[in-house]
């Protein structure tokens, strides 16, 4: 059920789409982003004033990505049949990805990174565990080891 935020943009009074026979809009329009709403709606404005809580078209291909209040979306508007108006996703100029200058990554347990019969295992009690065939440590400067104690084979 959509939660319609204003007057004018609940499904009755929206504003006119090119409809199939059942009824159901099939013109997306440019909307601006209000706000991400705690229960995970995104709340948009259409330039003709109607605004609504929009659901997210996730398509399952990568994390979703980070939008801020301002952002113009593409929204599909709620349904006759009382379904919610959906994001179809944001509009902008492509921007090729890039690699950050720093990648975190946090989990509460553990994390893992794993290729074949290779892995490291990062985990929240402060174990780190490196696996594999041969291990090789290479350094330009000086290698330390330090530890309350090492043991060697």
């Amino acid at each position: 059920m959509p939660r319609n935020l204003a007057k004018t943009g609940t499904a009755a009074n929206a504003p006119a789409v090119h409809a199939e026979p059942g009824g159901a809009p099939t013109t997306p329009s440019r909307a601006r982003l209000e706000a991400v709403l705690p229960d995970g709606h995104l709340r948009v404005r259409t330039p003709d004033g109607a605004e609504w809580a929009c659901e997210w078209l996730d398509t399952g291909s990568a994390p979703n990505p980070p939008l801020g209040a301002g952002d113009i979306l593409l929204v599909m508007p709620p349904g006759d049949d009382g379904s919610a108006a959906l994001v179809l996703g944001r509009i902008g100029l492509y921007r090729p990805g890039a690699l950050p200058p720093t990648l975190v990554l946090g989990a509460t347990d553990s994390v893992s990174l794993r290729c074949g019969e290779s892995s490291v295992d990062l985990r929240a009690d402060g174990k780190v565990m490196i696996r594999g065939d041969d291990v090789l440590v290479r350094a330009k400067g000086t290698q330390r080891i330090r530890a309350g104690t090492v043991a060697i084979n």
